[in-house]
């Protein structure tokens, strides 16, 4: 369960913009609240995909591990950000892995929840999808971005 402390937090988040309260409050009661310990595996790669998360505390990574057994950083994920949303959209294996790098707690939205929304608000789960398309394109953007400059240096 979440606490006041991490509702008020979750309101914030960028997935949730524009959504009136009562849809928030909702969401928050569909959602849940798990924690990891440092080093613990959220997800590993190559596994279904039926969740995103967004971080409420603590420090995840999220990583690939190439041919050779040795493990790429791809990103690190503070609070407020979010891991996981293209497995509401699209239901497809997990792309990387994501590991806590310290004791981490998140918010957890299951493909199943954002149906619940579908069913009971159709506008608001409109709203969360368009929202949803927004992250996704902006990590599209700067992996676009990184791959530029990647491809100058090289």
């Amino acid at each position: 369960m979440l606490s006041k402390q991490d509702i008020e937090y979750v309101r914030t988040v960028s997935i949730l913009a524009a959504l009136d309260d009562d849809v928030v409050a909702r969401i928050v009661r569909l959602a849940s609240k798990h924690t990891y310990a440092k080093g613990d595996l959220v997800y590993q790669e190559g596994e279904p995909a039926k969740e995103m998360i967004v971080v409420l505390s603590g420090r995840l990574e999220i990583f690939k591990r190439g041919r050779n057994g040795r493990e790429a950083r791809i990103a690190a994920l503070v609070p407020g950000d979010v891991v996981g949303e293209m497995s509401l959209v699209d239901i497809q294996p997990r792309s990387a892995a994501v590991r806590a790098t310290e004791d981490t707690a998140v918010f957890v939205l299951t493909h199943a929840d954002l149906a619940a929304v579908y069913r009971e608000d159709p506008h608001a789960y409109t709203l969360l999808l368009l929202n949803l398309a927004k992250a996704l394109a902006g990590k599209l953007a700067r992996a676009n971005l990184s791959l530029r400059t990647s491809a100058r240096l090289a």
